[in-house]
């Protein structure tokens, strides 16, 4: 029973010494309902208020420090012909869920967004 106990406390503290030498960048190991993966997200279609198609979501571009600055949306072609990359913030997306997709609908109308001006990206 002797050696129970202190195998118990052993391992006891080689757990709790393994989480704490976690270096300070590790982040969740698991995605919750509430987040959503950008790979999802690029690609998906845009809807306005009336749950009408109005673009679909080309590029999410970041910030140096890493937060979301602007979703780029291609909006106004057909069948891939004739698309117009416009900026919005990221933050006037709202990102839901449908069944188990996501749900991107934004307040901007399609006349809205392909009166923007043409996003111009970095070439790097």
């Amino acid at each position: 029973m002797k050696n129970l106990s202190l195998n118990i406390l052993v391992a006891a503290g080689l757990l709790m010494s393994s989480a704490a030498s976690l270096p300070a960048f590790a982040a969740d190991n698991m995605q919750t309902a509430d987040e959503f993966r950008t790979s999802k997200l690029v690609g998906a279609n845009v809807y306005n208020n009336a749950n009408e198609n109005i673009g679909s979501i080309e590029d999410i571009i970041l910030k140096p420090d890493g937060t979301m600055d602007e979703a780029v949306l291609s909006v106004g072609g057909f069948l891939g012909m004739g698309d117009k990359y416009v900026a919005v913030p990221f933050s006037s997306l709202k990102i839901g869920r449908d069944g188990d997709s996501a749900k991107i609908t934004t307040d901007a109308t399609k006349d809205s967004l392909k009166g923007l001006p043409d996003y111009k990206f970095y070439k790097s």
